[in-house]
C-alpha cells in the first residue's frame, strides 16, 4: 500500500510538483547536492539516511529528471543536478526564509547571499540590492553545519 497519493498525472501544477518534491528526503538531498556533496557515501553521512532510503530517493530523483549520474559506468561516481534540479533552488531558499519566519531568533543554519554584490538575500529568486537573479551560479550559501563561511553552489560545472 502506498504511503501517499500519486499526483504525477494531476492537472494542478502544485500537486504535480509536490509529487516530486514534497518528500523531506528529496529536499535534504537537493540541499546536499547544491552544497557539493555528490557521492552516495557523502549524501548518506550528511543526511543520516539509511542506504535503502537513500537509494530509493536518488532513483526517484533521477527518474523525475532532477539529477543524473556523473559516470554511470563507474560504481563510485557522483550525482549531478540537471537543469530541472537546478531550478529547485528558489524552493530551498523559500524553506530557509520560512524557518526564519517561524523561529526568528533561531539558529537558522543557512544564509543566502548574492554572489554579485554580497548582500544577504531577502527574496527567494532576486537580489533586492542589485536586481540580479539568485540562480545557482550567482548565489552563495553560508551553512552553519559547513563552517559558516559563504561558498559557491555546486552546479556540476564547478565540480
Amino acid at each position: 500500500m502506498p504511503l501517499r497519493s500519486d499526483w504525477s498525472s494531476a492537472t494542478c501544477p502544485i500537486a504535480r510538483s509536490a509529487d516530486v518534491l514534497a518528500d523531506p528526503w528529496v529536499l535534504l538531498l537537493l540541499r546536499e547536492l547544491f552544497s557539493g556533496r555528490t557521492r552516495f557515501d557523502e549524501l548518506r553521512a550528511a543526511t543520516g539516511a539509511a542506504d535503502s532510503v537513500l537509494s530509493r530517493r536518488l532513483t526517484a530523483m533521477h527518474d523525475a529528471g532532477l539529477l543524473t549520474r556523473e559516470d554511470p559506468s563507474e560504481a563510485r561516481s557522483g550525482y549531478r543536478l540537471t537543469d530541472a534540479g537546478l531550478a529547485t533552488l528558489p524552493i530551498l531558499h523559500a524553506y530557509a526564509r520560512f524557518s526564519r519566519t517561524t523561529d526568528p531568533d533561531g539558529p537558522w543554519g543557512l544564509e543566502v547571499s548574492c554572489a554579485r554584490c554580497g548582500d544577504t538575500a531577502v527574496s527567494v529568486d532576486w537580489c533586492a540590492h542589485c536586481g540580479a537573479p539568485l540562480d545557482a551560479h550567482s548565489t552563495r550559501w553560508a551553512r552553519r553545519s559547513m563552517g559558516g563561511q559563504p561558498f559557491a553552489l555546486h552546479t556540476g560545472a564547478n565540480a
